[in-house]
């Protein structure tokens, strides 16, 4: 899939995207406390939860065939990167261990970041994985990956399913792409890991910036979340690769990092821009080398 022919797919299946999103989860703040009054509209959405997990237990083609139907897609309209592995385990995929989100990230290093961070692409390539049996075959192996099987209810099945394949994005905005789909994580962890890396000049190497983001995922989340809500200088390669050095620095002193330090340290690799325009300013000063 081309990255023109993917934005204008995104163009017409992004109503139906966020439409079925929204059809399928109980939004409290929207909808109301569950309760008998409210039960003309919570019924609909657990029928559409249950037409989900059908789809789940009929294997990989009857939930390609779902999805595509959702979405209003063609066969043949949904390009993907391609795989390396012939398939995962659904621990593989929950929890892409260190090598496999580096090989991941080879095959799909000409994805770009403009792609990368919509969880509408990340759907469209699941839908593909998913066809070609990459995550599972039967309903089993599909939920395990997917869902965790029925353990949480219909709804905390659904939204699983939602997070794993793209995110949530209605509800968790941009940061759903970055933390909650397993394989988008990857792929930004190592994008990241690899532009730090390069801005240091291998001061700090991308193995040793991938291992502070995978020491605690609420750690990984909060540097996501700050990134597209609140501070987004850190979007600068100078600001992010100084924060990273910084908590390298830390994550060695303390053997554990979490989403305090995070903060704690963005924070003040950003008021130093106070002072000196981050395009005059090494990542060296900003890391308080």
């Amino acid at each position: 899939m081309t990255a023109a022919g993917a934005h204008r797919l995104f163009d017409r299946a992004r109503p139906q995207y966020t439409n079925w999103q929204k059809r399928v989860v109980y939004d409290q703040g929207r909808h109301g406390k569950r309760d008998e009054t409210n039960k003309h509209l919570w019924e609909p959405i657990e029928e559409q939860q249950q037409e989900i997990r059908e789809a789940i237990q009929g294997g990989h083609r009857s939930l390609g065939a779902y999805l595509r139907q959702s979405l209003k897609i063609g066969d043949g309209e949904v390009g993907a990167p391609p795989f390396p592995r012939d398939r995962l385990t659904a621990d593989e995929f929950r929890g892409p261990p260190p090598e496999l989100e580096w090989e991941l990230w080879k095959e799909w290093a000409d994805v770009t970041p403009r792609l990368a961070s919509r969880p509408l692409y990340w759907l469209l390539c699941h839908i593909t994985w998913i066809e070609e049996g990459r995550l599972g075959r039967n309903g089993h192996e599909l939920a395990l990956a997917l869902t965790d099987g029925p353990r949480g209810g219909s709804e905390a099945e659904t939204r699983n399913f939602l997070r794993r394949t793209g995110g949530l994005p209605h509800e968790r905005g941009k940061t759903s792409v970055f933390s909650d789909c397993p394989l988008a994580r990857a792929w930004w962890r190592c994008r990241i890991a690899t532009e730090v890396s390069s801005t240091t000049g291998r001061v700090v190497s991308r193995e040793n910036a991938h291992h502070v983001f995978r020491t605690n995922h609420q750690a990984w989340e909060r540097l996501a979340m700050l990134s597209v809500k609140s501070l987004v200088v850190l979007n600068q390669p100078a600001v992010r690769a100084a924060v990273v050095a910084r908590l390298q620095l830390r994550l060695q002193a303390q053997t554990k990092i979490g989403a305090d330090d995070v903060r704690e340290v963005a924070r003040a690799c950003a008021q130093r821009g106070l002072r000196r325009s981050f395009e005059h300013t090494s990542w060296e000063e900003l890391a308080g080398n």
